[in-house]
């Protein structure tokens, strides 16, 4: 909820009133902007690409066997078992 407060907050009527330039803004700046009603957040407004994004970010996170690795490989990093970046990158170039 803390990251959602660093973005701008609009209320619905003059998100009615902006609402083309409002959209060129989100897309060029990267922003997402939370709408209110009644002073309260109800929605946000995120640029396409990003939505995509964090779609496809939730499908790799439900599936169980993904994330089981994902912890694990973080848990190896912080015990200093992970692979240098120099390692991983001639590995790849080859």
């Amino acid at each position: 909820m803390l990251d959602l407060l660093k973005n701008p907050f609009i209320g619905v009527h003059e998100l009615r009133r902006r609402l083309t330039e409002l959209l060129a803004s989100i897309k060029g700046e990267g922003l997402d902007l939370v709408i209110t009603q009644n002073g309260k957040p109800v929605a946000v407004l995120v640029d396409l690409e990003r939505y995509l994004e964090m779609q496809e970010a939730l499908r790799e996170f439900a599936d169980p066997e993904y994330l089981t690795a994902l912890l694990q490989a973080r848990e190896e990093i912080k015990a200093g078992q992970g692979v240098p970046v120099e390692e991983v990158f001639t590995k790849t170039a080859v």
